[in-house]
């Protein structure tokens, strides 16, 4: 408690003080030991709530300025898709909809391939997904031709974390189809301008004409370097993008003195490899220095010229400014770990004042006679312990998809399941021998809060049967008891969340647990003469084991 009484000290010391602190300042201010305020200073850099920069030998610390993962997908206009380690939707933003012409409910939490989304998607889409899971981030050009109109895109896939440290992928979607028309029709442009050398003077000086109305109106840079890495042309972009004028770079600077100093011996390093091979280079991300001292990210993309002997005689190419994107990616993925964080420490603080409430109510209750009074703190320890079980619903919840799905021994789950809970005169028959299914770890969610619900609300029950029955496509695992049953208006309605007498939310998990690896439940049961849910598994996900 001291170490958070501490830490909550310096957060509000450097709320007042947004320029940031040293922690000299600090230890003076809180009259603290230096090396204690500076490990509770470097523990809130490590926790994602401040930041730290050095100002000459000293370095200022400073709160971090939040925003959350919703907010941030609200306002990326760029296509972003999160999916889970499973490969399951798990958020989509406003403007991936838009383009595809989709609505969220027809996304969020399906599975990628087996969403309205598998026919764009190819096994090379897959391939990059899975080495972003294993925290290499992919980036590559995309065509997605079944649209309304061809659309071009450049596709990031990159590496998250969820909350209980579960992998996660984000998909980022650029659209650069005009990019790529315009390098389409560049090409066009260059070979006309090479056939038209050959046949007159004034045909060579139309197609510059051209080329080069094209080049100053484009967006990015289109540059020009000699075989020594000196600019010979520049687009009037570069000083809406960098401050400088073409004529400040043509002939005047080498490329790499554009790049960010502390980077600049490595870059530097790798594009000279690159052109003393010849090769065609995308994708080359680099930090350059803008005049006036900031730093802009850019994504630069060329190929060679060559001379009719084949040798090297300069490079040509184009520059995204990709500032904005980067910093949004970067936002994203502290969002994440702060929203993880946030939602970790709520949750254990929710939990232990529930702790302490409920002491207090028992000793309250031990202490007076009043027997008004009794039933009155019963009442609130009863809501005591229902605000528990929401709380626990949401680390459940959570939960769900978390771990790969796996094949899981029924009967050995039922029997586990059955150790924990108090039957009382209930029997429970269990009928499903050696048959196996491929589901979500929480399945034993699935059967205790099955159990829990007839021990809860079937008035009379004395049996329960768990036995399984095959389909024609498929295989159904049978769970019926002898008790009241449901009505007939009620049986979609208990899979709702909030609908039911306890939390409303076990028959909802239940629902939820089951439809990661596309197991459905349904009620069929006839009122007043029990229970009867039907659990389906679809061909391929169940087995019986030897």
């Amino acid at each position: 408690m001291v170490r958070e009484s501490e830490q909550e000290r310096i957060r509000e010391l450097l709320k007042i003080n947004p320029k940031g602190l040293s922690i000299e300042e600090v230890s003076q201010k809180l009259k603290l030991n230096r090396a204690t305020a500076a490990k509770y200073l470097n523990s809130l850099v490590m926790s994602g709530q401040a930041d730290m920069r050095n100002l000459g030998p000293a370095k200022l610390f400073y709160l971090t300025h939040r925003l959350t993962l919703p907010n941030l997908l609200s306002l990326a206009t760029d296509m972003i898709l999160i999916l889970d380690n499973d490969l399951f939707i798990q958020e989509v933003n406003d403007p991936f909809l838009s383009c595809f012409h989709l609505k969220k409910p027809e996304l969020k939490g399906k599975k990628i391939e087996h969403s309205v989304l598998a026919r764009y998607i190819t096994r090379d889409h897959l391939d990059a997904i899975a080495k972003a899971l294993e925290g290499q981030e992919q980036a590559f050009d995309v065509h997605f031709d079944g649209l309304k109109e061809d659309r071009f895109f450049k596709m990031k896939c990159i590496p998250l974390v969820f909350e209980e440290g579960g992998r996660a992928v984000g998909i980022l979607l650029e659209d650069i189809t005009e990019i790529k028309k315009y390098q389409q029709d560049l090409e066009e442009q260059v070979r006309q301008r090479t056939a038209e050398l050959i046949r007159t003077n004034d045909a060579l000086r139309e197609s510059e004409y051209r080329f080069r109305q094209v080049t100053e109106n484009a967006e990015e840079w289109i540059w020009e370097m000699d075989e020594e890495g000196v600019y010979r042309y520049s687009s009037q972009a570069v000083e809406r993008i960098l401050g400088y004028s073409p004529g400040e770079l043509v002939q005047q600077k080498h490329f790499y003195d554009l790049f960010e100093p502390g980077m600049r011996e490595d870059l530097k390093k790798s594009a000279l490899t690159i052109i003393e091979h010849k090769e065609l280079f995308q994708h080359f991300i680099n930090s350059n220095v803008h005049k006036n001292g900031s730093i802009v990210i850019l994504e630069k993309s060329g190929s060679p010229i060559l001379n009719e002997k084949g040798d090297l005689t300069g490079y040509r190419g184009t520059d995204m400014n990709i500032t904005e994107r980067k910093r949004a990616e970067d936002a994203i993925k502290k969002a994440n770990k702060q929203i993880i964080l946030l939602n970790s420490v709520t949750r254990h603080d929710i939990i232990n004042q529930l702790n302490t409430l409920t002491g207090y109510l028992g000793i309250m209750k031990k202490l007076q006679n009043n027997e008004k009074i009794a039933d009155l703190i019963g009442t609130e320890q009863q809501i005591a312990e229902t605000i528990r079980r929401q709380i626990t619903f949401t680390r459940d919840y959570q939960n769900i998809g978390v771990q790969p799905p796996q094949w899981i021994a029924v009967n050995v789950t039922i029997l586990k399941v059955l150790t924990t809970m108090d039957l009382g005169s209930v029997s429970v028959g269990v009928d499903s021998s050696s048959l196996e299914i491929y589901t979500d770890l929480l399945i034993e969610k699935v059967f205790f809060n099955l159990i829990d619900n007839s021990l809860r609300h079937g008035e009379h029950v004395t049996q329960i049967r768990i036995g399984f029955r095959k389909e024609e496509n498929g295989l159904s695992i049978i769970y019926e008891d002898d008790g009241i049953g449901v009505p007939d208006q009620e049986k979609e309605r208990i899979f709702e969340r909030g609908f039911g007498k306890n939390t409303g939310y076990g028959l909802f998990l239940v629902r939820e647990i089951l439809s990661i690896t596309g197991l459905a439940i349904k009620e069929t049961g006839v009122y007043k003469k029990g229970i009867c849910f039907e659990i389906f598994v679809p061909q391929g996900l169940y087995r019986f084991s030897s």
